[in-house]
């Protein structure tokens, strides 16, 4: 939320914007963490869906980092 409300008052940067999806990345990660060890607790699932979870997300935390490495000097004029 300080994030978008910065971003609404002062404008687009590099930093805000990777600052952003990182953290939309993070709650997106850790719901569906939250969500399976609920299940585990309750004895509904194993744990093996809890770390299958987590290895599976490696790969969205890399294209992030890739699209801000790759994308973000171009998009925003290198600044």
């Amino acid at each position: 939320v300080a994030i978008a409300s910065r971003i609404s008052e002062f404008g687009f940067t590099p930093n805000r914007v990777a600052a952003l999806g990182e953290n939309l990345i993070l709650l997106a990660n850790l719901t569906g963490t939250a969500w399976l060890y609920i299940r585990f607790l309750r004895r509904r699932d194993g744990f093996n869906a809890l770390e299958k979870w987590q290895i599976a997300y490696l790969p969205v935390y890399s294209a992030w980092a890739a699209l801000v490495v790759a994308v973000f000097p171009v998009a925003f004029g290198f600044r």
